[in-house]
């Protein structure tokens, strides 16, 4: 006598019906789109929290070194540039990289579909080319006046004590 049950040959259930390749596709283009968008966001938040911090900086150093005009004031402003020129420059990037693997979706989508597809072309970047860009001309013109203050101080044009209200 046997204990065990005989039901017959094995059968694999019928799959339920799920979403297609194209509408996983569709819905994960989705998302990355609201990343970039959110990246490029990020972006012009970065530019303008800079201007916003770059003066209470060169402020602040003046007053905690005798209320007087350094080098200190000076490579602090660099420093806040510098710092938010590189978070920029992150951000650009991995936008960029977002949206290269969006095109690759748009790609495979396409192929099968099989239709003509004709997408704007979107350049990988390095880090470099994304440090280096049109919109990082910001930091550039940030860090100018900074710049040409700093050499008007080194030859003695200006220099003379920051005047601070009490």
């Amino acid at each position: 006598m046997s204990n065990s049950l005989n039901v017959g040959p094995a059968t694999t259930p019928p799959k339920a019906a799920g979403p297609s390749a194209d509408s996983l596709d569709k819905e994960l283009i989705d998302q990355l789109h609201a990343a970039t968008l959110k990246a490029s966001d990020s972006c012009f938040e970065i530019k303008k929290l800079c201007a916003t911090v770059l003066v209470p900086t060169g402020t602040l150093v003046a007053l905690f070194s005798n209320r007087t005009l350094g080098v200190a004031v000076f490579v602090a402003g660099i420093l806040v540039i510098s710092f938010f020129w590189l978070a920029d420059a992150v951000s650009f990037y991995y936008q960029r990289r977002i949206r290269v693997k969006m095109e690759e979706i748009w790609e495979r989508r396409a192929a099968r579909c099989d239709e003509q597809w004709d997408p704007p072309s979107t350049k990988k970047v390095t880090p470099f080319e994304a440090a280096f860009n049109g919109s990082m001309s910001f930091y550039a013109l940030l860090a100018f006046p900074v710049m040409l203050g700093w050499l008007l101080y080194l030859w003695g044009v200006i220099g003379s004590p920051v005047s601070v209200a009490p």
